[in-house]
């Protein structure tokens, strides 16, 4: 269940991940209809037929958090290399995004405006939601309860802050990504987790990285790449076909 990888040392160099796919592709600014007000977000659409829908969730507002993290920025960009149309947005009272920030609970219900958004664009495709650190408590929460939800990726998760024991009974395909440095969730902590996760769970931790996967994001978004391709590629054919 446990792959480790080994980091760069210094200069970052284009992985997988970092491909654009094929155009025809467009990016651009959306205002996503919110409990609170509308969000800000961003949908980077590839060309072709999409295999599923993607949106990932960024670190906690109050500490900077907001979708151009580069997390969450190169996993996007590792989903829309799959084929994903893909949604970054800003939770609540960050950037342009209408109301204030509110624990947890509302961005959870951010989330799920983000899912509807995503679902009416995208009516017949899987979702799959993704998260990093605050954004990743909140996405795998939600994304764990939420019907139209076929796949979920936690990275950076905050184990010293929220608990993730939930994780032990998700049957969907589930993929983790720790810093084995990462203060917010020591690589023992990780490791309790993990044990108690199903063995199809996708499980990656990287060395000497902290929080912010810093020497490692091409290969972070070249996980993401292929993590997409084996469980959402076809699929959306598949379950289209009479």
């Amino acid at each position: 269940m446990t792959f480790t990888a080994r980091g760069l040392a210094g200069q970052e160099k284009p992985g997988p991940g970092d491909q654009a796919p094929p155009s025809p592709r467009t990016a651009r600014g959306v205002m996503v209809p919110g409990p609170a007000g509308a969000l800000e977000g961003i949908l980077d659409i590839p060309g072709g037929e999409p295999p599923a829908a993607a949106v990932f969730c960024h670190p906690h507002p109050l500490h900077g958090g907001a979708m151009h993290n580069k997390v969450v920025y190169r996993a996007a960009k590792g989903a829309v290399a799959a084929g994903l149309p893909t949604l970054r947005f800003n939770f609540r009272g960050v950037g342009r995004s209408a109301g204030q920030h509110d624990g947890g609970r509302g961005e959870a219900e951010d989330l799920r405006a983000a899912l509807a958004f995503l679902r009416a664009r995208f009516p017949a495709a899987p979702l799959l939601v993704g998260g990093f650190s605050f954004g990743a408590a909140v996405g795998l929460r939600v994304g764990g309860s939420h019907e139209d939800v076929a796949v979920l990726i936690g990275m950076g998760l905050p184990l010293s802050r929220v608990s993730f024991d939930f994780l032990a009974t998700e049957t969907r395909p589930l993929l983790l990504l720790q810093g084995g440095d990462d203060p917010f969730g020591s690589a023992a902590a990780f490791r309790r987790l993990t044990e108690r996760l199903p063995d199809s769970v996708r499980v990656i931790s990287f060395p000497g990285e902290g929080h912010f996967f810093a020497g490692v994001l091409p290969q972070l978004a070249a996980a993401v790449t292929d993590f997409c391709r084996l469980h959402l590629n076809g699929r959306h054919a598949a379950e289209s076909s009479p």
